[in-house]
């Protein structure tokens, strides 16, 4: 039988403000862990704006499958939309640029500095081995990060 469950959407009833996780417990071995966990930006949505981008996923976007599904016009969806892009701070924000795959190839010439090829090793956008021999290549040509390219 499963037990009572308070949804984590939950606001606090003194102040209305943010409640944060202080206790994880495993349901199977009854382990808890304590300490100050931190919510992605998902947490701060609301039942209804969760409701809003499963439908949106599962409509893959479209919004005039989503105006079917929810009942509502296009500026609804749309203003529906703008509405949970403000409250994930997306509002002004640039889409991002696609990530490589983990361990594909890097882009000739896309690691001019040795801190960029530890940036993309760490990305996983290339590989250890793949590291070394751009950082072997900088030193047997003589380049360091203060020096430009002429």
């Amino acid at each position: 039988m499963p037990r009572n469950r308070i949804d984590a959407n939950v606001r606090c009833p003194s102040c209305n403000g943010q409640l944060f996780p202080r206790v994880l417990v495993c349901d199977s071995c009854g382990l808890k862990v304590e300490g100050d966990f931190v919510m992605n930006e998902f947490g701060a949505l609301t039942p209804d704006e969760l409701h809003f981008l499963r439908v949106f996923i599962y409509c893959e976007g479209r919004i005039r499958d989503m105006e079917a599904a929810l009942g509502v016009s296009y500026p609804t969806v749309k203003g529906h939309m703008a509405s949970i892009k403000q409250k994930l701070n997306l509002a002004n924000a640039r889409p991002p640029a696609p990530a490589a795959a983990p361990g594909s190839p890097a882009k000739p010439g896309s690691f001019q500095r040795a801190d960029e090829v530890l940036d993309g090793l760490e990305a996983g956008q290339i590989s250890y081995k793949e590291a070394i021999r751009l950082l072997r290549a900088r030193k047997k040509e003589g380049k360091s990060d203060g020096q430009q390219d002429g």
